[in-house]
C-alpha cells in the first residue's frame, strides 16, 4: 500500500511540475486502481489548496476591481456621445455635397453658355475666311483663264500669309485643295512660258536653244520674273534644275567622245543656237571654239538668274571634260609634234580670258592642269610606253629570226700551250703509272664537281654568288654584248663557259704531268715565258633564234631613251625639257617591269612560243641594255639583272617542266623490277622508248631556237635526270638474274644511244671524242653502270682496282651491284673483299 502511494505522489508530483517522469522504478511499475484512486485523491487535494493559495493572494485587490468598473462605465457614455456627434458630422457633410454638385451644375450650365458664344464667333470669323479665300480663288482663277499666271502667283502668295483656316475644318480642307490645284496650274503655265522663252530642242542630227528676244529686256516679263513668280510659289528650284539639265545635255553630251552622236559644227544667231551631231570625232580646235561661243551665248542672250544657274550646273563638268577627253588626249607626246602645244595654249588662254571677264567658274581647273602639265605629258609616255609593250606582246605572231651571238675574251697563250701539251701523253702507259693515276682520278672529280656546279647554276641556285665572284673575272670584250664584264648569273656564267669551252685549259692545267710531260714542260717554259706577257684575243660566235617581241620592246627603250637625248639639248616654252629628260630615262625600268609582269601570260597562251622563246628574247633584250651608254639612267644596271634573273626563271621553269615529263615516264618503268616478264618488260621497254623519244624530240624541237651552247647543256640536264633515275633504280635492285641483267644492258644501250645528240671533238687527239661527259654530268657513271651489268666477276674487281670504277660508284653502291647480279660464292666474297680493300673517294 505504502508503494501505491509513493508512486501516486510521484505521478501528482510530475503533473503539478510539469515534467516527464525520470524515475526508472515508477517507470517499470503497474498502475493498478487502487494507485489511480489514490493519485485522484492526491491531485484533488493540491488543487485544492492552490484555490485555497489563490484567493488568499487576490483578497486585497478586491477594490481596485469595483474601481475598473465604474472607468468602464463612464468609457461607455463617452463612446455614446462620440457616436451622436459623429453622426451629426455626416448629416453636415451630405448637405456641403449637395451644395458642391449644385455648383457644379451651375458652373456647367455657364461653360456652356460660354462654349456656344465662342463657337457662334468662331463661325462667324470661318465666314468671313470662306469668303475672303473664295474671293482671292475666283480672282486667281480668272488670271490663270487670261493668261496671266503671274498675278495668279502674287494672289495665291498674298492669300498664304492670311490666317488660315481651321485644319479640322471641311471647309479648310476644300478651301486648301482648291489653293493647291490653282498653285499647280498657275506652276504648270510658268513653266510652259519659261520653256517658250527657253527653248531647248533636239533632232536625230540636231539640237538648238531658241531665246525670246524679251529675255534681255528688264521691262518685260523674262526668264527672271517667271523665276520670281514661281518662288511666290514656293517651287523655284525643281524648275530650275529641270532647264539646266536640258542645258547640260545640249551642251556637254555632243562635246564627249563616249556618245554616240557628237559635236560637228555650230550656227550662232543672235538668239538661237543651233548645232549638227554626227557620228565622226570633231577636231580639238572645233570644239573650242564651240565652247567660247556657247559661253558667249549664255552670258549675251539669257538672264542673269539663269546664267548663274547654268554655270554652277555647267561649267563644273565642263572643264573636267575639256581636261580629260579633249586637253589631254590631244597633247602631243612625240617630240617633232610638240608645236602643236603652243596653239593647245593659245586656245586654252583664250578661254581663261573669256572666264575671267565673266567671273565664272573652271579657271581653277584649266589652270591646274597648265601647271601640271609636264607630270601629265610624262604619265602619257608612260602608258604609250606600257601600251607598246603590250601592243608587242600581242601582236606577235611567233615568227623567228636568226640573231648572232659574240663574245670575245682575253686568252692567256701560255696557259693555253701548256694545256695542249700536258693533254697529249707520249706514252700509252703513262697513266697507269701510279702517280698519273691518282692526279688522273682527281682531275676526273674536279670535272665532275664542276659539272655539277655547272647544273646548279643553270638552275639560278648560285644567283646570290656571281654579284660577288663578278669582280674577279677576267676582263673581257664583247661585240654585241658583255655579258661577264656585269657580272654574268650562274646558267649564263659556268654554263655557257663550259659550253663555249672557256675554262678547259683551266682545267687541264689542274693535272699534274708525267715524268716526261714534265721533262718537256721543263724545256718549253722558258720558250713561252714572253709570249705569257702577251695575252690573245679569242672570238667565239652563236645564233640563235629570237621572236619579234624583243624588237617592240627594244624599240620603245631606243625611242624614249632617244628623246630623252634630245631634249637635253632643246627647250620648249610650255615644258620644262630638263625634268622631262629624267622622266623618260625612267621609263625603260617600267617598260621592263611590264614585259617582265605580262610575258609569262603571253608567251603561255601563245601557240608557238614556249619559255624557251621567253628565255632567248629576255637574253637579247638583256644584250641590247648592255650596250646603252647613257648618262643618267641610274637603274639600267639593276633591269638588267632583274632582266637575267627573268631569264634565268623561264629558263629553270621549262627544264624543270620537261625534267618531270621524263621522270613521270621513267615512272612507267615501276622500278626496273621483273623486266622479263610480260607485261612488266612491254611497260618498261615502251618507257625507256617514250624518254628516249622525248629527248630526241625535244632536241629537235630546241635546234633551231637555242644557241649550240646552250642547247646542249639544255639536252645535259634533261639527260642527267633520266641518267640518274636509272642508275638510281637500277641500285635498289635487290636480285638482278642473268636474263634481266642482259634486258637492263639493253635499256641502258637504248638510252646510251642518245649520245649521238652530243658533238664529238678531234682536235686533241686526232679521233673523234664523245663531249657527252661535259654536259651530262652522270655519263661516265652511266657508262659504267653498263660495264658492270654485262661484266663478269673478274673483270668488276679489274674496273674497280686497276681502272677508274672507284671514281664512280663508291664500295658500297658497287658491293650491292655484285651481290644483286651474283649468287653467294668464294669468288664473290674475293670480289668483295678486294672492292673493300680499296677505298673510293666517295666513300666516307
Amino acid at each position: 500500500m505504502s508503494d501505491d502511494v509513493s508512486v501516486a505522489q510521484a505521478l501528482k508530483d510530475a503533473i503539478v511540475e510539469g515534467s516527464y517522469p525520470q524515475s526508472e522504478e515508477l517507470l517499470t511499475s503497474d498502475l493498478s486502481s487502487n494507485l489511480i484512486s489514490s493519485l485522484l485523491s492526491q491531485i484533488s487535494q493540491t488543487r485544492d489548496e492552490l484555490s485555497h493559495e489563490i484567493g488568499i493572494a487576490t483578497r486585497g485587490e478586491t477594490k481596485d476591481v469595483n474601481q475598473w468598473i465604474v472607468k468602464a462605465r463612464k468609457v461607455q457614455e463617452d463612446i455614446a456621445k462620440c457616436k451622436l456627434e459623429s453622426r451629426k458630422i455626416v448629416e453636415e457633410h451630405v448637405h456641403l455635397q449637395n451644395l458642391r454638385s449644385q455648383a457644379a451644375d451651375h458652373k456647367a450650365k455657364v461653360d456652356l453658355l460660354n462654349s456656344e458664344i465662342e463657337f457662334s464667333e468662331t463661325l462667324k470669323h470661318e465666314f468671313s475666311n470662306i469668303a475672303l479665300a473664295s474671293q482671292a480663288l475666283k480672282e486667281v482663277e480668272a488670271d490663270l483663264l487670261n493668261g496671266n499666271p503671274f498675278g495668279a502667283a502674287d494672289k495665291l502668295h498674298r492669300l498664304g500669309r492670311h490666317a488660315p483656316l481651321s485644319s479640322r475644318s471641311r471647309s479648310a480642307i476644300i478651301t486648301r485643295d482648291l489653293k493647291d490645284e490653282l498653285r499647280l496650274k498657275t506652276r504648270v503655265q510658268l513653266e510652259a512660258k519659261l520653256h517658250a522663252q527657253i527653248n531647248v530642242q533636239k533632232e536625230q542630227y540636231t539640237t538648238r536653244i531658241q531665246v525670246s528676244p524679251t529675255e534681255t529686256t528688264a521691262t518685260s516679263n523674262n526668264s527672271d520674273s517667271i523665276l520670281r513668280a514661281l518662288d511666290q510659289l514656293g517651287e523655284p528650284q525643281d524648275v530650275v534644275e529641270s532647264l539646266t539639265d536640258k542645258l547640260r545635255t545640249f551642251f556637254l553630251s555632243p562635246l564627249r567622245k563616249s556618245s554616240r552622236l557628237k559635236y560637228s559644227a555650230y550656227q550662232l544667231d543672235e538668239h538661237k543656237l543651233t548645232v549638227e551631231l554626227s557620228h565622226e570625232e570633231s577636231s580639238f580646235d572645233k570644239v573650242f571654239d564651240y565652247v567660247s561661243s556657247f559661253t558667249q551665248f549664255l552670258h549675251t542672250s539669257m538672264s542673269k538668274t539663269i546664267q548663274d544657274a547654268a554655270v554652277q550646273a555647267i561649267y563644273p563638268d565642263l572643264m573636267a571634260l575639256l581636261v580629260n577627253d579633249w586637253l589631254t588626249p590631244e597633247l602631243p607626246i612625240d617630240l617633232d609634234k610638240l608645236d602643236r602645244l603652243d596653239q593647245i595654249r593659245q586656245q586654252m588662254n583664250r578661254l581663261l580670258d573669256q572666264l575671267e571677264t565673266l567671273s565664272w567658274h573652271g579657271r581653277t581647273e584649266l589652270q591646274a592642269w597648265t601647271n601640271q602639265i609636264n607630270r601629265i605629258w610624262l604619265a602619257k609616255r608612260k602608258a604609250a610606253t606600257l601600251d607598246a609593250v603590250r601592243k608587242g606582246l600581242a601582236s606577235s605572231k611567233g615568227v623567228l629570226r636568226q640573231v648572232e651571238r659574240v663574245e670575245t675574251r682575253i686568252i692567256d697563250t701560255q696557259l693555253e700551250e701548256h694545256a695542249q701539251e700536258e693533254s697529249i701523253p707520249e706514252d700509252w702507259n703513262a697513266n697507269w703509272d701510279e702517280d698519273a693515276t691518282e692526279e688522273s682520278e682527281s682531275s676526273i672529280k674536279a670535272k665532275a664537281q664542276d659539272a655539277e656546279d655547272e647544273e646548279a647554276s643553270g638552275w639560278g641556285f648560285d644567283d646570290d654568288d656571281d654579284d660577288e665572284t663578278a669582280e674577279v673575272k677576267p676582263a673581257d670584250t664583247s661585240t654585241e654584248n658583255q655579258r661577264d664584264k656585269h657580272g654574268d648569273d650562274g646558267e649564263e656564267g659556268e654554263e655557257e663557259d663550259d659550253a663555249w669551252g672557256w675554262g678547259d685549259e683551266e682545267t687541264e692545267n689542274k693535272t699534274v704531268p708525267t715524268k716526261k710531260q714534265g721533262a718537256k714542260q721543263t724545256n718549253t717554259t722558258n720558250n713561252h715565258e714572253k709570249e705569257a706577257a702577251e695575252p690573245q684575243q679569242q672570238t667565239l660566235t652563236e645564233w640563235y633564234s629570237i621572236s619579234e617581241v624583243p624588237d617592240y620592246i627594244l624599240e620603245t627603250v631606243g625611242k624614249d631613251v632617244s628623246d630623252a637625248e634630245t631634249l637635253k639639248t632643246t627647250t620648249h616654252a610650255s615644258l620644262d625639257t630638263s625634268i622631262l629628260s629624267r622622266g623618260l630615262l625612267a621609263l625603260p625600268t617600267l617598260a621592263m617591269a611590264m614585259f617582265r609582269a605580262t610575258a609569262p601570260s603571253y608567251y603561255g597562251a601563245s601557240p608557238s612560243l614556249t619559255d624557251i622563246h621567253r628565255y632567248n628574247d629576255s637574253l637579247y633584250i638583256v644584250d641590247r641594255l648592255r650596250q646603252l651608254d647613257v648618262p643618267g639612267m641610274s637603274n639600267l644596271e639593276g633591269d638588267i639583272k632583274a632582266m637575267e634573273r627573268f631569264a634565268r626563271a623561264a629558263y629553270s621553269k621549262e627544264m624543270e617542266t620537261q625534267r618531270l615529263i621524263v621522270w613521270d615516264l621513267l615512272e612507267g618503268a615501276q622500278g626496273f623490277s621483273s623486266c622479263t616478264q610480260f607485261p612488266y618488260s612491254q611497260e618498261i621497254e615502251n618507257a625507256v622508248s617514250a624518254v628516249v623519244d622525248r629527248v630526241r624530240a625535244l632536241h629537235i624541237e630546241w635546234q633551231p631556237v637555242l644557241s649550240p651552247s646552250v642547247l646542249l647543256q639544255s639536252i645535259g640536264t634533261i639527260l642527267t635526270t633520266v641518267t640518274g633515275k636509272i642508275i638510281y633504280a637500277i641500285e635498289e635492285l635487290d636480285d638482278i638474274s642473268e636474263p634481266e641483267s642482259r634486258k637492263l644492258t639493253e635499256y641502258c644501250q637504248q638510252v646510251a644511244g642518245l649520245d649521238d645528240l652530243f658533238p664529238r671533238d678531234d682536235s686533241l687527239t686526232g679521233q673523234p671524242v664523245s663531249s657527252t661527259a661535259v654536259y651530262v654530268p652522270s655519263w661516265i657513271r652511266f657508262q659504267y653502270l653498263i660495264q658492270v651489268l654485262e661484266s663478269s666477276l673478274v673483270d668488276i674487281r679489274y674496273l674497280w682496282t686497276e681502272g677508274e670504277l672507284s671514281l664512280e660508284f663508291s664500295q658500297r653502291e658497287v658491293v650491292s651491284l655484285i651481290q644483286a647480279l651474283f649468287a653467294e660464292s668464294r669468288h664473290r666474297r674475293d670480289a668483295i673483299n678486294a672492292i673493300l680493300a680499296k677505298q673510293s673517294p666517295w666513300d666516307p
